[in-house]
């Protein structure tokens, strides 16, 4: 990151010059550098904008770069900083982020980034094996980093910053909590110091109890002894490291972690190798000697982790990969494999997990680079240890087809439908027999028996069930044998329940259905049906004409009628309401009188001052003058579907309506009569005036 704001300054520098523009004056190029490594994203933004004044393309800008030297994560950073949006830049960001962590999560990745296959193109744009451990760590922040709280391995060596808690007990109690100085050593009143650096805990408690001894004397009493003390020893606290993690990493740089962290964890801390990066041979350097090279397929593949902890100032390298090679298809773990020396097909198909269920496991299909092209090789997966494998090879695994030879098809009315061996079955008899047998739905003695030809079914065969002859017929492999179900192919036909009913709607039609059977279908009538009036519409077909006929009849409360009324397919029922009924309508009185509240109208002439008398009269301090009655514009249903209606042709002429969804014209329109049945009128009345005539003055005495 920190080489990419020096790379990114020089090249400002490289504008400068080529506009004949020069540094600040005192500027030379190394303190471009410092003013570089102190800039804050908001300024390196600013820096990327004058470059855009000044002509430059981001293209002309990664070239600069490149000539600074900058890796491809600064061209990277540059992207990002070229395509950014002005002002998304955080204020205060600074070029150099300082990373800490107990374990090895990297504050860097504590927002939601995109995972590096993803952000890069068509090459990396498919999985490598081994990615999916260190993308994890991308979605999560510092809070969130993991704990080691493990107990203290026996092979974990001491050294500088561990503290120790030493224990005592039996005849003398005491406790001590000290920590390794820089020259390795412990001090402990009335003893010398004690070092030990580079001892285990079991190597350090030895040494404890021996030095421990010369103040403690019941140290060396039997045990036995009432005067016997023992002498325990644990790690209190880990030391922290500072770990370099440089080369192809998502985030190379200096880590402090636990002593305790191990190489795969610090790997983890940096985001585990970038998309150039090895898996195969990381390298730890310590005081400038690689002591180990680590190959993560081991614990990836084989779950074997190295015990191997890092010391201050350690280095690890991850160098690019030599080679690898790609699988896809039907393989359990599809993506980019690495290669070392000499591996073969079976050490890639051991890494992968092997074939899918369903995929063809006896040969591979390679395709292989030669020269300037690609070759395909096909190769035998039982030889796999014999045939190594090449840089850039492409190996497919296919999939089984689906087609199932030496078969044939059963379908429809039958038990068990599916797909029968012919070793089992050879005639349409034996094939129905081992169905179970026709269900109680099959259309008796009719089946077709369909006839493929080259995996296209060219011919279908008449079979009639009843026939023994045709029963013995002798089945192909791919044949498909349908047996259709009787109410498949007969329309039933329907009855239709509208009105005044509790389940208005389609009801399926029965033979000798009644009208009495159709509402109770319909759950019979709402409290305002007119139950002396039903109509009945039925078609009837004479000489080539369809004739309706219309019967009203009258229905009692169990839903009968006098004389039974057989229905037809497709009849139509109709509950009208009662003419006699009326809902309770009300208005609703508030203000100064002595009731206020609702009211039920109780005519097509109840007026204002019946409602005035009902309520009982008015208080004291009531100003008849200003009486005022506000009613709604939409009087009804009708005249509010009407007003929607305009308004929509209204749209579609103004084109505001054209293109809109059926679920959106359905909402435009429910807004459209709510806000119609929310405007109101206010009609003014002199009540002084309306009391005064009684109710005589009917410019005065509105009807309600």
């Amino acid at each position: 990151m920190k080489h990419f704001f020096i790379a990114l300054a020089l090249t400002l520098c490289c504008i400068g010059a080529a506009q004949g523009q020069k540094l600040p004056t005192g500027m030379n190029p190394a303190q471009a550098r410092q003013m570089a490594q102190g800039a804050s994203g908001q300024q390196l933004a600013g820096y990327v904008q004058q470059a855009k004044a000044a002509g430059y393309s981001l293209n002309d800008l990664k070239s600069l770069l490149r000539a600074q030297g900058a890796s491809m994560a600064d061209i990277k950073q540059l992207e990002e900083l070229w395509n950014a949006p002005e002002g998304t830049l955080q204020q205060g960001t600074t070029a150099t982020e300082t990373i800490q962590s107990n374990f090895g999560i990297n504050p860097l990745f504590s927002g939601q980034q995109p995972a590096p296959e993803e952000e890069e193109g068509d090459l990396f744009s498919i999985k490598r094996f081994g990615s999916d451990y260190f993308k994890a760590q991308q979605q999560q922040t510092t809070e969130s980093a993991p704990q080691l709280y493990i107990a203290t391995p026996s092979d974990y060596q001491l050294g500088p910053g561990d503290e120790l808690l030493i224990s005592l007990y039996g005849a003398s109690e005491e406790s001590y909590t000290v920590q390794l100085t820089r020259e390795g050593t412990i001090k402990v009143d009335r003893l010398a110091p004690i070092y030990l650096s580079g001892l285990s805990i079991e190597a350090a408690k030895a040494r404890l109890l021996s030095r421990f001894s010369e103040i403690y004397t019941g140290l060396k009493a039997a045990d036995n002894d009432p005067s016997k003390v023992s002498l325990a020893v644990s790690l209190q606290n880990a030391r922290s490291v500072v770990v370099n993690i440089t080369g192809q990493v998502n985030t190379p740089g200096t880590y402090t972690l636990s002593a305790f962290t191990s190489v795969i964890n610090a790997l983890y801390a940096a985001g585990g190798p970038n998309n150039a990066g090895s898996y195969r041979a990381v390298r730890l350097l310590r005081g400038g000697r690689i002591i180990k090279e680590i190959d993560l397929y081991d614990f990836f593949a084989g779950g074997k982790l190295t015990p191997l902890y890092l010391q201050d100032q350690d280095v690890l390298q991850v160098p690019a990969f030599e080679a690898q090679v790609q699988l896809k298809g039907a393989f359990k773990t599809p993506g980019y494999f690495e290669l070392k020396k000499d591996e073969t097909l079976a050490d890639v198909l051991s890494f992968s997990g092997g074939f899918l269920s369903d995929g063809y496991k006896d040969r591979v299909f390679i395709s292989r680079i030669m020269d300037y092209k690609r070759q395909s090789v096909t190769l035998a997966v039982s030889e796999g240890a014999m045939h190594l494998l090449k840089d850039g090879d492409m190996v497919e695994a296919s999939l089984v087809q689906d087609v199932v030879e030496n078969s044939v098809l059963l379908e429809g009315a039958a038990y068990i439908p599916g797909t029968y061996s012919l070793g089992s079955v050879s005639t349409i008899k034996e094939l129905l027999d081992a169905a179970g047998g026709l269900t109680r739905e099959a259309l008796k003695g009719q089946a077709t028996l369909f006839r493929s030809d080259n995996g296209i079914e060219r011919k279908a065969l008449s079979i009639d069930l009843t026939d023994e002859r045709q029963l013995s017929y002798r089945l192909a492999d791919g044949d498909r044998l349908f047996i259709p179900q009787e109410s498949e192919l007969f329309d039933i036909g329907t009855i239709r329940v509208e009105g005044e009913v509790n389940s208005p709607g389609i009801y399926e039609y029965k033979a000798g259905m009644s009208l009495s059977d159709a509402l109770i279908l319909a759950q019979g009538f709402t409290a305002n049906a007119n139950k002396l009036a039903v109509n009945v519409y039925q078609n009837f077909l004479v000489d080539g004409e369809t004739y309706t006929q219309t019967e009203t009849v009258a229905v009692n409360d169990n839903l009968s009628s006098k004389d039974q009324v057989l229905l037809l397919e497709n009849s139509l029922i109709v509950v009208r309401r009662d003419p006699n009924f009326r809902e309770v309508e009300e208005v609703y009185l508030s203000g100064l009188v002595l009731n206020e509240g609702s009211y039920a109208i109780k005519g097509n002439n109840y007026r204002l001052y019946d409602l005035l008398k009902d309520s009982g009269g008015f208080l004291k301090d009531a100003y008849l003058k200003g009486i005022s009655v506000t009613r709604p514009i939409a009087d009804n249903q009708s005249q509010t579907s009407e007003v929607v209606e305009q308004a929509l042709i209204e749209g579609f002429e103004d084109s505001s309506s054209i293109g809109l969804s059926q679920d959106q014209l359905e909402k435009e329109s429910d807004k459209i009569a709510e806000e119609f049945n929310e405007k109101s009128i206010v009609i003014g009345v002199d009540g002084e005036r309306l009391m005064a005539s009684k109710g005589d003055d009917l410019n005065q005495n509105i009807i309600l």
